[in-house]
This record gives structure tokens, sequence and C-alpha cells, in this order.
């Protein structure tokens, strides 16, 4: 088991993750770890990215998915689940801030978080600390911080609801740490509509999809007025989820987005 005093030992200094979510994440992975459907090994992934770097910047934005991937713990499918993609993990020293804040510059799933990407490059921002982009963006999870095997949609309704209650709860606490300026969130619409119920206003309409054909209904992406807490107000913008976030439009389609919440 993960010792949760040796996370608060490392913490203790540190003025941007409270000890007080730390030390929660760790209680709510130690309750749910040897569960069948919980990857093993695995750590509990807070968020992926630079939180320093993501503080330093001009504009504050997360991107928000439901869980981590199984993939996270492998390279390939046929590799059996290791810490491969975080190398600095240790589990009794529990450096959870050393780990994920690296996570970009080690072994990152590329392929699923390219969907993001372009999004934030159309507001001057990134995932990766490259210079080319001002702001570092961070990563977040909804639904639980904990990596399953099967995938979220798989798992049954009594597990889901399993982890989501208090892994909700630790999302919103990091949220209200993080106080973003933008959301991306791009998950499916009823769990969105369970966290944001704000009335939105489309700020993109797409008629091509993302091979260039005709579209049967168009990708319509929201933005909404989210209260954080009484003092944070940030702007979410929606899109559709597929297989990967804003899955069915193209780069360039995704890039407008994220010039026109510059304007918004």
């Amino acid at each position: 088991m993960t010792e949760i005093v040796d996370a608060i030992e490392i913490f203790k200094n540190n003025k941007i993750i409270s000890t007080n979510l730390i030390n929660r994440t760790f209680e709510y992975f130690n309750k749910f770890r040897d569960k069948y459907f919980i990857v093993k090994p695995s750590l509990p992934i807070l968020y992926f990215g630079d939180i320093d770097a993501y503080f330093g910047s001009q504009r504050k934005i997360v991107t928000v998915g439901k869980n981590p991937s199984d993939n996270e713990f492998r390279l390939s499918k046929s590799d059996k689940y290791s810490f491969c993609r975080f190398p600095e993990w240790d589990e009794e020293r529990g450096n959870l801030f050393q780990t994920l804040n690296s996570y970009f510059e080690q072994k990152p799933l590329k392929q699923w978080f390219s969907s993001f990407e372009p999004i934030l490059n159309g507001l001057n921002s990134s995932f990766y600390k490259n210079g080319q982009y001002k702001n570092i963006a961070i990563h977040t999870d909804i639904c639980s911080p904990l990596a399953t095997n099967p995938t979220w949609s798989k798992l049954a309704r009594e597990e889901q609801e399993l982890l989501f209650k208090d892994g909700f709860a630790l999302w919103k606490s990091l949220i209200e740490e993080l106080q973003p300026d933008i959301i991306l969130i791009s998950v499916p619409y009823k769990l969105f509509k369970q966290v944001v119920q704000t009335e939105s206003s489309a700020i993109l309409a797409f008629d091509k999809r993302k091979n260039g054909k005709p579209r049967w209904k168009n990708y319509t992406v929201f933005q909404h007025a989210w209260k954080i807490n009484d003092t944070k107000e940030a702007i979410v913008v929606y899109g559709q989820a597929a297989n990967k976030p804003f899955d069915t439009i193209s780069d360039e389609q995704k890039r407008q987005i994220g010039g026109k919440i510059n304007y918004a």
C-alpha cells in the first residue's frame, strides 16, 4: 500500500496542490486498487502535466476526459502492465507530484493527447514544453484518477458508480485548486450534463467530417460559463467525444476552435 504519510512529507512545502487533496487521492487509490478492474500495477493519476509551468502560464487551460487509459501502463497492447510511462515513480516515497509533472517529458500516450493538442495550439498553448507556445495545459479526468480494464464505458454501472462518487469529488477539488480560465471537455453528453448545467451558446458548427465528406448533422461546439467557486468563473468548451476527444473533426477544424475561444 502506498503510504499517505510519505506523500504528505513530500508535499508539505508545496503550495500548489494541497496536502489534503494528495492525501485523499492516495486514500481513494488504496480503497480500490485491489478491485479486479483496476490496472495492476498502477498509480493514481490526479492530472497529467507540469503544474509549475501551468501556474506560470498567462492563460490557464485544463482538458478533461473520463479516466486514464490502461495504455498509460504499457507501450503496446501486447505488453504487460508496468510503470513504463512513469519511470520516476517510487511507490515507497509516493512521489506523485514529481512523477505526474514530468509525464509529457517521458513517454506520453501521444496518439490520444494529440486529439486535444490542435485546439490548445489555437490558444497558444500545449501539453509540451517545447518553447513554441506560451501556455502549458494540464489534463484531468472527471470520473476517476484510476486506470481500468475493461475501459470505463465497458464497466458495469455499479462499478462506474463506485468509482465516480469520490472520483468526481477529487476532480472538483482539483479544479478548485487549479482555477482554470478555460476548460476543454470532450466526454459523452450525458456525463457532461451531470456536471455543467448552465446555458450554452454555439461557437462553431462544422458541416464536414475530418475526411472532408459532408455530415448528416453538424458537429457543434458549445461554450458555457461555469462557476468554479464564489470568486472564479471558467469558460467551458464542449465537443462530443468519439474514440478520442473531438475525434470526428480535423486538426484544422480543432485549431479553429482554439482561435474562436480567443475572441469569445
